[in-house]
């Protein structure tokens, strides 16, 4: 078995693109199922699967035989995508980055740790990491494999977290965001702020937007009910999705993060809202959209409308630069977090590569074992059924007690990277193939 990556982030892909590729999580287990039991050929045969689609990647993670053809594989995948989103290959086929084995371990490591993150070392991939698995393990695909990859890659990322400084100062995109606003408008004090969705990255924005002394939160979200209770939470003024163009009317700053699979702000709202800003002498003219989403939630010709301002999160690049610096220090002590947690996956997963050799190394004893038997009881005669069972049982359990200590011990040394030459041993010593 082999370890199959294939994706593309914001550092490979325009959100343009990702947007496209994106998997809605009302998708995301038919995807799952459709690449661990192919239809048609639709995908590749593929033992384990799962898939991490964020705003900022979109990743296919999987085991299969060792003996599959590699360039076949890379060509399924770009079929199964392509089909899958109704796509043609020449979209994104290029863009698409593949790796295996030990690359993808160290790639998912890194990723979960946040040193792939747009902001540095940013804590959100890690629920995001989390969450993919758990969907994996309710559509059944995420076997034996990547479910010890995806633990260890979870828990790689909470020692970067508790052991490094690589988060001090807490950033992630609603906080980027929040720093880039503070930049085109000065400062957040006295600010009208509409948050469009009730989400992890609304709730965080709230939180940093109070921080900042923002003066009014308003939230909207198709579901009234989720927008209530965060709007609760934070003492906000909560508007039903209907009444958006009156919250729009009152706001100098729009951040929408909502998980709707097409936009949800157009530009004749936007122009509509506008229009109703002007008659208000209380409202600067100006309005700061920032679409957190992908796929995107504000139609990209908004920017078009006069007195608006539109930025997506690939817009954040420049605010994350002057986090960095500050964090570039604590990198190389994450690299060696990750690069130890490396050894301790490939040295289990080399234990499992094993397992095969053993599993036929003891059925050739079993083999033996029976026909030693055979030939002994021909030359006993007739023995009772409690004979028969006594003699069964002895061999079995000389057999048993020869091989343990030599299955532990190769078992241990697998475990500890040095199991491909202890079965060679055994491949020679009992003549065995596997």
């Amino acid at each position: 078995m082999r370890l199959f990556f294939a994706g593309l982030d914001h550092t490979s892909a325009s959100v343009a693109v990702r947007e496209c590729l994106a998997f809605h999580p009302e998708t995301l287990i038919d995807a799952l199922h459709l690449l661990t039991h192919p239809q048609n050929g639709y995908a590749p045969v593929l033992s384990e699967s799962i898939i991490l689609s964020t705003c900022n990647r979109v990743e296919i993670y999987a085991v299969f035989p060792h003996d599959s053809d590699v360039e076949v594989i890379e060509s399924q995948i770009i079929g199964f995508l392509a089909q899958f989103h109704h796509l043609p290959a020449e979209r994104f086929a290029r863009l698409l980055n593949f790796s295996y084995d030990i690359d993808v371990v160290r790639h998912l490591f890194e990723t979960t740790s946040g040193l792939h993150s747009i902001v540095l070392g940013e804590a959100q991939i890690q629920g995001q990491v989390r969450k993919a698995f758990a969907l994996a393990q309710r559509a059944g695909t995420a076997g034996a494999v990547l479910s010890r990859l995806f633990t260890r890659a979870l828990a790689t990322g909470k020692r970067v977290r508790c052991e490094t400084q690589l988060c001090s100062g807490a950033a992630s995109v609603s906080q980027a965001s929040i720093e880039l606003a503070e930049r085109r408008l000065g400062n957040l004090e006295g600010r009208n702020v509409l948050l469009v969705g009730s989400g992890k990255v609304s709730e965080l924005a709230a939180q940093n937007l109070l921080a900042h002394g923002a003066q009014r939160l308003m939230i909207t979200n198709r579901t009234y009910e989720n927008a209530r209770e965060l709007a609760e939470r934070y003492g906000a003024q909560v508007y039903r999705f209907d009444e958006i163009e009156f919250a729009l009317a009152r706001a100098d700053i729009v951040i929408s993060s909502t998980a709707a699979p097409h936009y949800v702000l157009l530009p004749e709202t936007i122009a509509t809202a506008q229009s109703r800003r002007a008659d208000q002498a209380d409202v600067p003219p100006e309005l700061l959209l920032i679409d957190l989403a992908v796929p995107r939630d504000i139609h990209p010709e908004t920017a078009q409308v006069p007195g608006v301002s539109l930025v997506t999160v690939d817009d954040l690049h420049e605010v994350v630069q002057s986090t960095m610096h500050r964090r570039t220090a604590e990198v190389e002590h994450a690299h060696m977090i990750v690069g130890e947690e490396i050894d301790h996956f490939v040295h289990w997963l080399d234990s499992q590569q094993i397992m095969p050799l053993l599993s036929v190394w003891r059925q050739h004893a079993e083999t033996m074992r029976d026909a030693e038997v055979q030939r002994a009881l021909r030359h006993m005669g007739d023995l009772s059924p409690a004979q028969l069972a006594t003699l069964e049982a002895l061999s079995r359990s000389l057999v048993n007690k020869l091989l343990h200590n030599p299955t532990v011990r190769t078992r241990h040394a697998a475990e500890a990277g040095d199991g491909e030459r202890y079965a060679e041993m055994l491949r020679d010593l009992w003549g065995i193939q596997g």
